[in-house]
């Protein structure tokens, strides 16, 4: 399904930040960055990001988790996906604090509760560190090398080995939000382990299975921005990078109840966060043009495989 050109003005017509997501990923386009950086929203992500305590200040201690917003991990994501890059923003001194919480083996510990196995965790770092610039950085490459080679015997991954069964959906969701940043890994067979248990799990939403304690029920349908819990519009993301994912019903299954909840090809935000209340993600009164840029940019994603 092609961009409406109705809502492709619409989205043209909202902040830099957003024109610049939609001319670069949707219209592969060269934008220039300069509105971007300064749009006054964006200024207040970054000094919040550099020098806030849940920022970068906050790593090395126990003040930030993957599971709230406001702080390093969704910042930083929500910089990447709009497509910035760590020199756009200036952050290449703050990044390399990062890589002093670097085990030998490869593995992050960015605060007091992360284990380094805790993959679920630094992956929602390496991400949007791959996408800002760091995709061939030698450092990244020993932490893929450690994913790799972590996988459990379904070919996904898991927080707690000495107890999976089989690998966990909020571990295979992250971890395929950084491989698929590689081209090499989109197509790669030995992935398709963790995409099934993605894609099962969605199929057998009505059973009410719940591996590791993740539901597919009303909260994991419903449309947010960021997406700190296991939910559809993140998993979708993620598969979206594959092939193999894109061509399964169970993947358009999942596109087709994303696009009942359009809006004239608009969506609004069901659930909203305090920390973005500058953004339009931020609210529910009117259709959020980033949730529906990303809808769209799956869509694309998906048309592009075909």
């Amino acid at each position: 399904m092609s961009l409406n050109r109705e809502v492709r003005d619409w989205l043209l017509a909202g902040p830099a930040w957003i024109r610049y997501a939609v001319e670069r990923q949707l219209l592969n386009m060269k934008p220039d960055v300069a509105p971007v950086l300064q749009d006054s929203a964006i200024q207040k992500v970054l000094a919040r990001l550099k020098d806030g305590p849940m920022g970068f200040p906050a790593l090395g201690t126990s003040r930030t988790s993957y599971t709230d917003t406001g702080n390093m991990y969704w910042d930083l994501f929500f910089l990447a996906d709009i497509g910035l890059t760590a020199g756009d923003l200036g952050l290449e001194k703050e990044i390399e604090r990062i890589f002093g919480f670097q085990l030998k083996n490869g593995a992050f510990t960015p605060d007091k509760r992360t284990q380094p196995n805790y993959y679920c965790m630094s992956t929602i770092m390496l991400a949007p560190l791959v996408r800002m610039g760091y995709q061939d950085d030698a450092r990244v490459s020993r932490y893929i090398r450690l994913i790799l080679d972590s996988r459990q015997p379904d070919g996904g991954w898991h927080c707690f080995e000495e107890y999976a069964q089989r690998s966990c959906p909020m571990d295979n969701q992250n971890v395929l939000m950084l491989l698929g940043q590689y081209e090499q890994y989109r197509g790669d067979p030995a992935l398709r382990g963790a995409i099934d248990l993605l894609l099962e799990h969605w199929e057998r939403r009505g059973e009410g299975w719940r591996p590791d304690g993740f539901g597919t029920g009303q909260r994991f349908t419903s449309l947010y921005y960021p997406s700190v819990k296991y939910s559809i519009l993140r998993v979708m993301d993620a598969l979206s990078l594959f092939p193999y994912a894109i061509k399964s019903s169970s993947f358009h299954s999942m596109l087709e109840t994303v696009r009942r909840k359009s809006a004239d090809g608009r969506y609004f935000a069901e659930t909203v966060d305090s920390a973005y209340t500058g953004f339009d993600f931020g609210q529910n009164r009117e259709p959020s043009r980033w949730l529906t840029f990303l809808v769209n940019r799956i869509e694309k994603r998906a048309q592009d495989c075909l």
